[in-house]
């Protein structure tokens, strides 16, 4: 009896030994611990910190879809646009194409043509900084290879200066400022509000260089010549005083000041003082020193055209006849001493009245007919550009 005791009581201790496992191993499968407890709570602490994180406080960049970061048809990124005004391009080196945005501000015109004008490649109104060189305009707006430490133009656009062609001809890049040549690297000279750079790509042909040019009146006689302008003074011939008014008075409408009219004297001319404007029949002007000299020196004075008492004749760029024409037939031509003549001297002729009178109604009805000429005759009413192709 005693053993059997023993037996129930060795029982029941098992039973109640497997009751506790159970419990043990259900608590642990249905329940965390402090510690599980705490390590899900940093887990869930630290997604949230990855999830509401700005990428650009702690300097990483996020991450964009497929869709974010495809490039859109016909997208680009433009590079930044460096300061023009101290930007230096190596010797040698093309200058990067970064088109100008439209501005409010100060602008002046810049023109790229070849050939004396024969094609143009550029011709626009473009903004200029304050202090801005015409070097630096120029590689803003086209693309620009340079020489001799950047102060000399090799070409622009892909047009070097060298000998070219067939004939292989010297060409090189030349520039004017309000219709004359400078004699400022393009690097020294900075541009005011309105003015008009032109750059010409041409060989030498049978001039040096030609001074002075009619295709970007009116200028030089509204603005003048950096920054400067001495004033203009009309010369009229016997019974063309009308006509030299009448110009006058178109001048001023423009905005030129400080005009004078007089009769026509040699003496005024030769002084050179004032921006001249000489308005008269040819027969008046042919025996004149001044003028047989002015198309005597042709490679010094930059004239594509040749004056006769019986005909007026469009040049080519080698100085031979390439039209002639004997009536109905006016003339506007420039000149000047040099470089950087700041007071050069135009010639609105005609080798009758008709001509004259013509070649005076284009600047003051039709100016835009004269736009980046080199010089030009009017032939019953139509402008003819020179040098003559």
């Amino acid at each position: 009896m005693k053993r059997l005791f023993l037996v129930m009581l060795l029982l029941t201790a098992l039973a109640c030994a497997g009751c506790g496992s159970d419990a043990l191993d259900k608590n642990n499968g249905e329940e965390n611990s402090p510690h599980q407890n705490a390590a899900v709570n940093e887990d869930t602490g630290l997604q949230n910190v990855i999830e509401t994180e700005n990428p650009a406080e702690n300097g990483r960049q996020p991450v964009k879809s497929a869709e974010e970061t495809a490039q859109k048809p016909g997208g680009h990124q433009t590079p930044p646009k460096e300061n023009s005004t101290s930007r230096q391009e190596p010797e040698g080196a093309e200058a990067t194409f970064i088109p100008n945005e439209p501005s409010s501000g100060p602008i002046v015109s810049l023109w790229v043509t070849s050939d004396f004008a024969g094609e143009e490649i550029f011709a626009r109104e473009v903004p200029r900084a304050s202090g801005e060189s015409v070097m630096s305009i120029l590689q803003d707006n086209l693309q620009v290879k340079t020489q001799y430490g950047g102060g000399f133009v090799e070409s622009i656009n892909g047009l070097a200066s060298g000998y070219t062609g067939a004939d292989k001809k010297k060409k090189d890049w030349f520039y004017y400022m309000n219709g004359i040549i400078t004699a400022v690297g393009a690097m020294d000279y900075r541009p005011v509000s309105g003015e008009i750079i032109w750059w010409d790509y041409h060989d030498w042909g049978s001039t040096v260089f030609t001074p002075a040019v009619i295709g970007a009146f009116p200028e030089p006689f509204r603005s003048g010549y950096r920054g400067v302008n001495p004033g203009t003074m009309v010369l009229a011939t016997s019974g063309c005083e009308s006509l030299g008014q009448q110009l006058a008075l178109y001048l001023r409408n423009l905005g030129a000041k400080d005009i004078e009219v007089n009769p026509y004297d040699e003496d005024l001319l030769a002084e050179n003082k004032k921006i001249t404007l000489v308005v008269g029949l040819w027969h008046e002007l042919e025996k004149s020193p001044y003028w047989q000299g002015m198309q005597k020196q042709r490679h010094k004075t930059g004239l594509f055209v040749e004056l006769a008492s019986d005909y007026f004749a469009a040049l080519s760029t080698n100085g031979t006849i390439s039209r002639r024409f004997n009536e109905n037939v006016g003339a506007i031509i420039a000149t000047g001493t040099g470089m950087g003549d700041s007071s050069p001297v135009w010639l609105v002729t005609g080798l009758d009245q008709n001509g004259l009178e013509s070649a005076v109604k284009i600047l003051t009805e039709n100016t835009g007919a004269v736009k980046q000429h080199f010089g030009a005759l009017v032939v019953d009413g139509q402008v003819i550009a020179v040098p003559a192709n």
